[in-house]
């Protein structure tokens, strides 16, 4: 029974290395590409360019593709120039809180909002100057805005 099947074992080992290197060694379909179109060798490669006319050359400065309306740009660039200062953000307001009182709808008193004189009455859900409150209770209120959020405490003055 061993010898019945050696053979056929080994022919197919031996067919399997053939393809191997068949495949390794040569292409698996053979690729042709047609051939250079005939030149003239006594014309030179310079005397192939057309010369453009000014018309051309001139439509193609006058279009500036890498600006939507072909304007330049404000200020003009200058390199030697330093940059300009930006204006500074305006600054953060300093707030207070005076007072909170719990209930069904806690409120707080707030003092120090921009554009608004004296204290000011606010609950959740509030937006005065831009400023919105977040939460109100246990002696605490959180603000948020300008890229800002507040923690507010009550102010006790005989704490310093």
């Amino acid at each position: 029974m061993n010898g019945d099947l050696r053979w056929p074992v080994v022919l197919v080992a031996l067919l399997g290395i053939a393809t191997s290197i068949g495949l390794a060694v040569g292409p698996i379909a053979e690729v042709r590409l047609p051939g250079a179109p005939p030149t003239d060798s006594r014309m030179s490669a310079t005397a192939s360019l057309r010369p453009i006319s000014a018309e051309s050359v001139a439509a193609i400065v006058s279009r500036d593709p890498f600006r939507i309306g072909r304007r330049p740009a404000l200020p003009a660039y200058d390199p030697l120039r330093l940059a300009e200062q930006q204006a500074p953000p305006p600054a953060r307001p300093t707030l207070v809180l005076v007072g909170v009182m719990d209930a069904a709808s806690p409120s707080a008193v707030i003092e120090g909002f921009p554009g608004v004189d004296g204290a000011r009455v606010v609950r959740v859900g509030d937006v005065v100057s831009g400023l919105a409150i977040k939460k109100v209770g246990s002696g605490r209120v959180v603000v948020t805005g300008m890229d800002t959020t507040w923690v507010l405490q009550v102010r006790e003055p005989w704490k310093n």
